[in-house]
């Protein structure tokens, strides 16, 4: 990792590009699951930004929260 937060190698940068497309594409296919079953559930905007935030940002940092205590 550089000091700008960058991987230093091609390698470890697609792997990073792969994790994060597919956590939007999981994210955009859960959404449309729900959406599917519970149509009123999905009418705001608002409900679609957040759920896209705790999707791509908050369940994957409780993750690797808890995957770090499992190892300690």
């Amino acid at each position: 990792m550089r000091r700008d937060g960058s991987p230093s190698d091609l390698r470890a940068g697609l792997a990073a590009g792969r994790r994060e497309l597919a956590l939007y594409l999981a994210a955009g296919v859960l959404y449309v699951a729900i959406g599917v079953s519970f149509p009123e559930f999905m009418f705001s905007w608002v409900v679609a930004a957040a759920f896209l935030v705790v999707c791509v940002v908050v369940v994957p940092a409780v993750v690797r929260r808890l995957g770090s205590r499992e190892r300690a």
